[in-house]
């Protein structure tokens, strides 16, 4: 009786996977029409696969490697090759000899051999070329075909599979005898079916905004469609062009970016994606990197990611230079970045490295989240979807990715990629900023200048909005102008909220460049400037009759950083103006020029009055008006 052997375990042997890849053909080749020096995927089966039967649904590829014994796959591996790349393990080159017996050879690898003396069992890839002769298989399907290699005391011998009988395991390729009346054909005899692996090349020159950042090679059989684009990094996809392949092309493709957990820039020299770059999912642990001179982060905890002062802000502005293919350098406002340690995997944070490779990150999503149950915040599911780890381009797996969690002064050192503290998030860099009102006033304001572009985020809930002022001569209003667009850095603005919000939403992450903002004679400060040296400007301030514009600075109070002020050398010699935000009859949204805060009102039958209504209509400095 046949000796059967059962091997578990090996499937590591399964997937030696160097060299290019090549498409699989849908279609079998018939057996006698096999080519010499051509690549085929050999599927096979046996009562070992298959059971006692002529239904060979589940048969399974041949694979080998090196000098390695071949197997056929177990099915669980579900490693059905047919119109998809293959791997060199499962790339048999077929030799047709002089006696029309083929070899067969593994790519990179030995040959299956020729069978032991006693025609049993054996089956070792060797350096030598086993013989073998095709053998109609008697069966309906004629692409079926077995491998006989000589006889044994006048019995035939035949490739066969070891392991148990219909077993879900890698099944031995090996060799048996039997005599002519054996019925061998619908049982153990291993019957084996050819498909051609493709020898026309397809490159795929991958694009990210016109921009090639990857190319993609394979072989594919003329006549196939073109390949699925393969080689791409997490969070990338990409479409086939339609149509099909008869000759050797190359396409540039558009790769899809839209689910890649941050926004980039190809190179330093776009606009810039600012970010907070934080460490760990869960916003109850979590940390934000910073332009620390002691530490790279701080707690974050609870998501309170806005530094404590609107200038330090800047302090925690990352952005991600380079591409989803070679990596990203992780850079700082200030122009540091992660560069890789001098020992070990970890990363320092200091000024670029000249050694291009030393800056580069790779990032990687999947099975990165080290339990979801641990995650507390509401919208984990999308917190999750962004997630990332980091790796540098220059190693390999293992417990080589960043760790923010465990980060050390100005350096970071690795971990395993399967943990959420070591998963980064990139989050829009919104700040709050306060706005001021009181009971009396129809609206609340603020002025503001910063140290980097700004504009209003697009979560902003309010009716917030930011102005530039230039001043009007023959009216003698300060006449403001909504910014749609991007503040410049420095610049300055007034931000005024209609509807007496208390605080406004911005972002620094602006996405297009910032221009001059035309006309705006506001200047802003990102120092504090002291008392002594506000006597040619004039500062945003509300009087005793709660009108609001720019006056003289009273008291003794230095005017704080990140505020706006108006030259004086713009009134002509005045010293205070009002606002106009509008310029329409009701006067200027409730408020006057300075100078004449204190003139008579009116009602419209000439009485004065002392005391308005809201939404009545009076008359001051000759000028109609409509109280709010």
């Amino acid at each position: 009786m046949k000796k059967t052997i059962t091997l578990l375990g090996m499937l590591l042997a399964f997937f030696a996977t160097a060299g290019a890849q090549q498409y699989c053909s849908t279609t079998a080749t018939p057996y006698s029409e096999l080519v010499s020096g051509k690549s085929y995927a050999v599927l096979v089966a046996a009562d070992k696969n298959c059971g006692n039967t002529t239904d060979y649904s589940n048969a399974t590829f041949l694979s080998g490697s090196g000098t390695q014994t071949a197997f056929a796959d177990a099915k669980s591996l579900g490693n059905d090759l047919r119109g998809k790349s293959v791997s060199d393990s499962y790339n048999w080159i077929v030799t047709v000899n002089e006696d029309n017996t083929i070899s067969l050879q593994v790519k990179g690898g030995n040959y299956l051999p020729a069978p032991p003396n006693n025609g049993q069992e054996g089956g070792q890839l060797s350096a030598t070329a086993g013989k073998f002769t095709r053998v109609e298989s008697p069966t309906d399907d004629k692409t079926w075909c077995m491998l006989s290699a000589g006889k044994v005391n006048e019995e035939t011998i035949y490739f066969t599979l070891g392991g148990s009988d219909a077993s879900d395991a890698s099944n031995k390729l090996e060799f048996w005898h039997y005599g002519a009346d054996k019925d061998y054909a619908t049982k153990e005899v291993a019957k084996f079916k050819f498909f051609e692996l493709g020898d026309v090349t397809v490159t795929y020159n991958y694009t990210i905004n016109g921009t090639q950042v990857g190319t993609y090679s394979v072989k594919v059989v003329s006549g196939m469609a073109y390949p699925t684009p393969g080689n791409l990094p997490d969070f990338v996809t990409a479409t086939a062009p339609e149509g099909t392949v008869t000759e050797a092309t190359t396409k540039n493709i558009e790769v899809n970016i839209s689910n890649y957990p941050f926004k980039f820039s190809l190179n330093e020299s776009e606009t810039p994606e600012w970010g907070y770059l934080t460490g760990n999912i869960s916003t109850s642990g979590r940390k934000i990197l910073t332009n620390g001179t002691t530490s790279i982060v701080r707690s974050a905890a609870n998501a309170a990611y806005q530094n404590s002062t609107l200038n330090g802000i800047a302090d925690d502005l990352w952005r991600m230079v380079g591409n989803p293919f070679d990596g990203f350098k992780v850079m700082n406002k200030s122009g540091k970045c992660l560069v890789k340690a001098a020992s070990g995997n970890g990363a320092t944070y200091t000024d670029a490295s000249t050694t291009k490779s030393d800056n580069l990150w790779k990032v990687y999503g999947g099975d990165i989240i080290d339990g979801a149950d641990n995650i507390d915040d509401a919208n984990k599911t999308e917190l999750m979807a962004k997630a990332f780890v980091l790796r540098h381009s220059t190693v390999g797996e293992g417990n080589n990715y960043l760790n923010p969690a465990g980060a050390s002064g100005t350096s970071i050192d690795t971990w395993r990629k399967r943990s959420n503290g070591a998963c980064f998030l990139f989050l829009e860099p919104e700040f709050t900023v306060n706005l001021n009102t009181n009971d009396n006033l129809v609206a609340s304001f603020a002025t503001l200048a910063l140290p980097f572009d700004f504009k209003v985020a697009s979560s902003n809930a309010n009716d917030a909005k930011l102005y530039s002022g230039a001043y009007n001569a023959s009216t003698g209003t300060l006449d403001m102008t909504a910014v749609e667009g991007v503040v410049p850095a420095s610049a300055g603005v007034v931000i005024k909220s209609d509807s007496k919000a208390t605080s406004i939403v911005l972002t620094a992450n602006t996405k297009s460049a910032a221009t001059a903002l035309t006309g705006n004679q506001l200047v802003g400060t990102t120092e504090e400037i002291a008392f002594s040296e506000l006597t040619d400007k004039l500062v945003f301030g509300v009087t005793a009759q709660n009108h609001v514009g720019f006056y003289t600075a009273g008291g003794s109070d230095a005017l704080p950083a990140n505020r706006a002020y108006l030259p004086t050398s713009v009134l002509g010699g005045n010293n205070a103006v009002a606002m106009n935000f509008g310029g329409n009859v009701t006067g200027i949204n409730a408020v006057v020029k300075a100078d004449k805060a204190n003139a008579a009102i009116y009602d419209l039958t000439g009485r004065r009055v002392t005391r308005t209504v809201k939404g009545g209509l009076y008359i001051q400095n000759g000028s109609k008006f409509v109280a709010r």
